[in-house]
């Protein structure tokens, strides 16, 4: 199917090859996207950066994780990228 992205077993080999070992498993992938996915339902994005950055406890500013969201929102090819390690996701200057 085009248009179709990666299955859950690819997206939890591309995180944790992306970490550079397991901090992940095909089944806590699942609940975390379903948990995601009724989160969006009831708040919209907003709330799913919320629900991921409590349920990855990542330390992270919301500000620079929204700006992230939006730019492979714009250019889903430019997250690919990265989780396939062609592309560095980008760091905020400090």
């Amino acid at each position: 199917m085009p248009g179709k992205g990666p299955s859950t077993k690819e997206m939890t080999q591309l995180i944790n090859n992306v970490m550079g070992h397991n901090v992940l498993t095909e089944q806590q992938l699942k609940q975390i996207l379903q948990g995601a996915k009724r989160v969006h339902e009831r708040g919209g994005m907003p709330a799913v950066l919320d629900y991921l950055m409590k349920v990855t406890r990542v330390d992270v500013d919301r500000r620079e994780l929204e700006q992230f969201a939006e730019s492979v929102q714009r250019n889903p090819q430019m997250g690919m990228d990265i989780l396939h390690g062609k592309r560095k996701a980008p760091r905020k200057k400090r």
